[in-house]
């Protein structure tokens, strides 16, 4: 009986195998990376890339094809692209997407509105703006040995561990559709024969409204979430000093009712300076202190402008009104954007430098 019950269990096991679709690399073209562009008369123009390999998956790829085409929307592209391809297309492994800032700047709700329904699509998936076109950064070559959407995802996952904040799919997509909260994707420039992070750009709902350099990125990404890592150069008389973040923290409070809310935001910097230039000062105690002090007024300083802004853009990429919305049974939304424009915030930095003395 015991024999009987494992052999239809094991029948049953290769029936079910059997109907499970295997993607391979030599079968199909595996899309791992796309660029989407504003094309003519209201189109959109997308780029896949697709890496060829040798006769293993496990092999390197050992080039890259590119497929271009015009449509009135992503899965008309995807379309069109299959038409030029010689193998049934995949995007289950697609890693990078990204969109030209003038795309997005037009609006692209319609195509979050696919990514957010698309099973296909990898919520680890990295999105990006390209403050150019889309096309001209994937088809380039570039100096580095690895393929271009390998360089490009590796770009974006390391420089979260640093300045710039996450922003995989899941992320953007929870931003994009909570309540008193919108989303943000880092900004990517190719300069001549590399590329890289240079900022973040913001959205009002699918469509980008502003942008910050990455000079900014630090006090931004302190104000939303706790990390360590990241280095800011603040200027200090008539030279600089380079700040490297052991620790940073944030804490909200919000106060008062929600006719008059307030909100107090408390930043934590436990850092080193590991360079200071032009500082023609001996190290001491008492210099320590002085650049605690301006390290304080430059982050408060920059951490005021960028809250002013959200609010002039009428954009809310901290989500403070989300944690409202935790906080207080009465939220209104229609109402918290109404006074929003008029919240106040008060940011309070504290710095902890706990080592200095490189001088150049």
């Amino acid at each position: 009986m015991k024999a009987k019950n494992f052999l239809v269990l094991l029948i049953s096991m290769s029936l079910l195998s059997g109907c499970m679709q295997h993607t391979s690399v030599e079968e199909n073209a595996i899309i791992q990376m796309a660029g989407y562009d504003k094309g003519e008369n209201k189109r959109i123009r997308g780029t896949m890339l697709i890496p060829q390999y040798g006769s293993s998956e496990s092999k390197s790829a050992t080039s890259e094809v590119y497929l271009t085409a015009n449509g009135d929307g992503v899965k008309e592209v995807e379309k069109e692209i299959q038409k030029q391809s010689s193998k049934p297309i995949s995007i289950g492994k697609l890693s990078v997407t990204l969109y030209s800032k003038e795309l997005a700047e037009g609006g692209i709700s319609d195509i979050i509105d696919i990514l957010s329904r698309d099973p296909r699509m990898s919520r680890n998936m990295y999105l990006g703006i390209v403050d150019g076109e889309a096309i001209d950064l994937i088809e380039s070559q570039y100096p580095q040995e690895d393929t271009t959407y390998k360089q490009l995802e590796d770009l974006i996952k390391n420089n979260a561990r640093f300045n710039f904040p996450m922003t995989n799919l899941h992320d953007f997509l929870y931003s994009y559709y909570a309540q008193g909260m919108d989303a943000f994707l880092p900004l990517i420039t190719k300069k001549e024969a590399n590329v890289e992070l240079s900022g973040l750009a913001f959205f009002k709902g699918g469509t980008v409204v502003s942008t910050i350099p990455d000079s900014n990125v630090f006090t931004y990404k302190m104000l939303n979430e706790n990390f360590k890592r990241g280095m800011q150069n603040i200027p200090y008389k008539d030279g600089t000093i380079m700040l490297d973040n052991i620790g940073s923290s944030v804490e909200y409070e919000l106060k008062n009712g929600l006719g008059e809310p307030k909100f107090d935001i408390r930043v934590n910097i436990k850092a080193e300076v590991n360079e200071m230039v032009g500082v023609d000062r001996e190290a001491n105690p008492s210099l320590m202190k002085e650049l605690e002090e301006v390290s304080v007024e430059f982050f408060e300083t920059n951490a005021n402008e960028l809250i002013q802004m959200f609010k002039e853009k009428e954009i809310d990429p901290l989500g403070l009104g989300n944690f409202a919305k935790t906080r207080k049974r009465d939220f209104d939304l229609t109402k918290w954007k109404d006074n929003y424009s008029d919240l106040k915030v008060n940011v309070k930095v504290n710095v902890e430098i706990t080592e200095y003395g490189i001088f150049s």
